[in-house]
């Protein structure tokens, strides 16, 4: 087996530290590569986080103002009922009494069961 000279030793070695040299050099280029996308990607995340805050706001602002909608409408049908219901009992006195006697009459059957 034949030993290598010291030419062929400095030769590799010089050869190792290209090596070396050139990885080092991509590994920087990759890391800055990659603090690039990071702040890209930060910067998409953050934007639209802010898009989803502003979307899921105007969706709780609609809900609550068909909410408050909903429920004047509630209150006003609900006012027209008992004018209603007024009116007709004192249109019909003996008929409403008698409607009452007969809802009260079927309460007391099904709580004696």
């Amino acid at each position: 087996m034949a030993t290598p000279t010291d030419k062929e030793l400095n030769d590799s070695l010089d050869k190792i530290r290209g090596d070396i040299t050139a990885l080092t050099e991509s590994v920087k280029s990759l890391m800055a590569d990659s603090a690039g996308i990071q702040s890209a990607l930060k910067g998409k995340v953050n934007a639209t986080a802010r898009q989803a805050a502003n979307v899921g706001e105007r969706v709780l602002n609609e809900a609550g103002e068909f909410g408050a909608e909903a429920l004047e409408a509630a209150q006003r049908q609900a006012s027209q009922a008992v004018t209603s219901v007024e009116g007709h009992i004192r249109q019909n006195p003996f008929a409403a009494v008698l409607i009452a006697a007969g809802v009260g009459f079927a309460i007391a059957l099904l709580n004696r069961k």
